[in-house]
């Protein structure tokens, strides 16, 4: 390609060729330092292709003055451009041959990849204008760190389930590392982006913690892990001369308790007192007195459901036929006779 020479006379310049794009420069941690005179002037590391976050950058844009008659303009322009606004010092200063324009500004993960461009303009024969862009490439620990569950809202005991995890690092992360947070001191549970449980039960249930790390530092982040099941049921009856009896349900969601008496749910009464416990968030406990005699062919259930399912347990009764002390209606032996205590208890669970 053949170049075209442009000459431009004016009054007291002669400019050969056209102006060159102006030089956009990067450089960092800039230092003052006191000469042996006593001035002190600002003394500039080389040049820099990457910054670390924190670091307090000056980016230059600088010019050749043409014509010192008619100056050029330099004017500093950023995407995104809300960057400018930003705590950023603007100084302009014009050398022998130079025009120069300095950004001061401290650098953030927000300038990784951020542009920002000189414009010049130089007002000779007609109106030029030049411009040259930068892009500021910045290391930084891990940002915006976030973890999630696979399964949305839930995960149903038995199945598989993911746990993930994701970071904004420059350099990328190096290590992805999962704790459980029931665990004190924190435990690693495993390495890795991804974190699989195959085959989930309720002990799974519970706050997992991500931990992304590069050189540059490391940041946290939690997700929680909810494991639901039908209830599981257990329950225990004491005799004396009225009967206790005991039941707890574990499930998720929280189970509710009920008893019933042959099929009959009980309720409060002159006989019968029922009192219910929350035991956290996925246990509740129901105690049952009964202040009269059973027969042989009353069951006592307790019975428990959630929205996945129901379990109970029975508990059957019987008189005990018994080889010394005098016996009541019903096979209830005399508790008043305490010489006579060989089968006291009178009911049993078959």
């Amino acid at each position: 390609m053949m170049e075209i020479s442009v000459t431009f006379l004016l009054t007291g310049c002669l400019i050969q060729d056209s102006p060159p794009e102006p030089t956009v420069s990067l450089f960092k941690d800039q230092q003052k330092v006191k000469e042996v005179t006593g001035v002190t002037e600002v003394k500039e590391v080389k040049e820099v292709k990457e910054v670390t976050e924190g670091s307090s950058v000056n980016l230059r844009c600088s010019t050749k003055i043409f014509c010192s008659s008619r100056p050029a303009n330099l004017t500093w322009s950023s995407s995104p451009e809300h960057l400018l606004n930003e705590s950023v010092t603007q100084q302009q200063r014009q050398e022998q041959t130079e025009l120069i324009s300095d950004l001061i500004f401290t650098v953030t993960h927000r300038h990784h990849l951020a542009t920002f461009t000189c414009t010049v303009t130089h007002q000779l024969q007609e109106q030029i204008t030049k411009q040259e862009t930068r892009t500021l490439r910045v290391q930084y620990a891990p940002k915006n760190t976030s973890a999630h569950v696979s399964a949305s809202g839930f995960v149903l005991e038995g199945r598989s389930v993911t746990l993930s995890c994701s970071s904004d690092a420059n350099p990328p992360v190096l290590n992805y590392t999962w704790y459980r947070d029931t665990e004190e001191p924190l435990k690693p549970v495993q390495s890795g982006q991804n974190l699989t449980i195959s085959n989930t039960d309720p002990t799974h249930s519970g706050r997992y913690v991500c931990t992304a790390q590069n050189e540059h530092g490391a940041q946290n982040a939690s997700v929680m892990l909810d494991v639901q099941f039908a209830p599981k049921i257990s329950s225990s009856c004491n005799k004396s001369n009225v009967i206790t009896c005991v039941c707890e349900a574990h499930g998720n969601p929280s189970p509710k308790l009920e008893w019933r008496r042959s099929g009959n749910v009980l309720i409060n009464s002159t006989n019968t007192f029922i009192w219910n416990e929350t035991l956290g968030s996925t246990s509740s406990k129901s105690i049952l007195t009964i202040h009269q005699p059973l027969t042989d062919t009353d069951v006592l259930q307790c019975f428990s459901a959630n929205t996945l399912g129901t379990a109970s347990a029975s508990q059957r009764f019987h008189p005990v036929t018994r080889t010394s002390g005098t016996e009541t209606q019903e096979g209830i032996p005399n508790l008043q006779e305490p010489d006579k205590t060989t089968h006291l208890d009178s009911y049993c669970l078959k």
